[in-house]
Formats: C-alpha cells, structure tokens, sequence
C-alpha cells in the first residue's frame, strides 16, 4: 500500500496542529465577571452555608432553600433575646431599688429576699445568654450540615418486611 503525497501531506497538517499554538494578545482585556454574591447556579457549598449562617442568622438555611427553617431560626433566636433582654430589666430594676434605699440611708438593710430575686434573675439572663450563644451555633451547624447532604439522593426503597413463612415462625425481608 503506497501513500501519496496528497495523503502524506493531509497526515502532516493535521497532526502540527495539534502542536501548533497561536499568542494570546496580552493587551486586549477581557470584560471582568460581576461580583456575584448570592447565586442559585453556582455548585452547592457547605463552606458557602457556613459562613452565610454565620454572617446574617439563617441566611445559610435559605441557601440551601430550606425556606421552612428560616422563621424557626429567628422565632427562637427573638424568644431567647427576649427572655434575656426581661431578666436583665428585672435585675436592673431591683439594683435600682437598692442605690435608691442606700442613698436616702446608708445604713438601711435590704431584705435578703430582694437579693436572692436579684441574683436569679441574673442567673435566669446568663441562662438566655447562654441559649441565644447555643442557638446561634446550632444554626450554623444545622446549616452546615444540610449543605453536605443538599444532593444525597433518598428516594431508594428500602423496604422491610415480617412475613410469617410455613417453615420457620417469622422471616424478616430487607431491600435495598
């Protein structure tokens, strides 16, 4: 079998064109992509969730289009500042009664009642510090987690069944 010229000259051409490159123009710009902070087409990220959740409180949630969780975040969050927010009021209320019974008389005693109220609800404010900080974090990781399994797939059947069999008392089946 001869080859000719023609077809030795085809081969050629096309296999230097695989090595042969052409020069970028280095001083033709490209157009820069806009900035894109939200966006539903980008590859879902767990670290994007995060810092989301982070940032604004279920903001992470909506990333991962769990629009149900949203209100559930600040529902808590706002019962736990409130909760906080009253205890402190309290507390401050009741300090306020003592500067003002110790500046009209230094020498007036208080009722151990009024401080043992005093101090639980100082201790009942470090309580709704300490769940407002809980809940925080639990958004975080609530979100965190949602966006590792947003594409797990959990339509399989995974059936189980008793059936009672003529040989042996009970047969237990499983599918996967």
């Amino acid at each position: 079998m001869r080859l000719r010229k023609s077809e030795i000259l085809l081969v050629l051409l096309f296999s230097s064109a695989a090595v042969i490159s052409a020069q970028t123009d280095s001083t033709v710009k490209k157009p820069k992509e806009p900035l894109r902070f939200f966006s539903w087409s980008d590859p879902h990220s767990p670290t994007k969730a995060t810092i989301y959740s982070a940032i604004l409180p279920g903001l992470g949630q909506a990333y991962n289009r769990k629009w149900v969780k949203v209100p559930i975040v600040y529902a808590t969050m706002g019962t736990a500042a409130w909760f906080m927010l009253d205890q402190r009021q309290k507390m401050r209320d009741l300090n306020k009664g003592f500067k003002a019974a110790y500046a009209l008389n230094p020498d007036t005693t208080i009722d151990v009642n009024l401080i043992s109220r005093r101090d639980n609800h100082r201790r009942m404010r470090d309580f709704g510090i300490l769940a407002l900080t809980g809940i925080y974090a639990l958004q975080i990781i609530d979100a965190t987690v949602d966006a590792h399994f947003y594409k797990l797939n959990i339509d399989q059947d995974l059936s189980a069944q008793f059936r009672p069999s003529p040989s042996r008392f009970l047969t237990f089946t499983y599918r996967f």
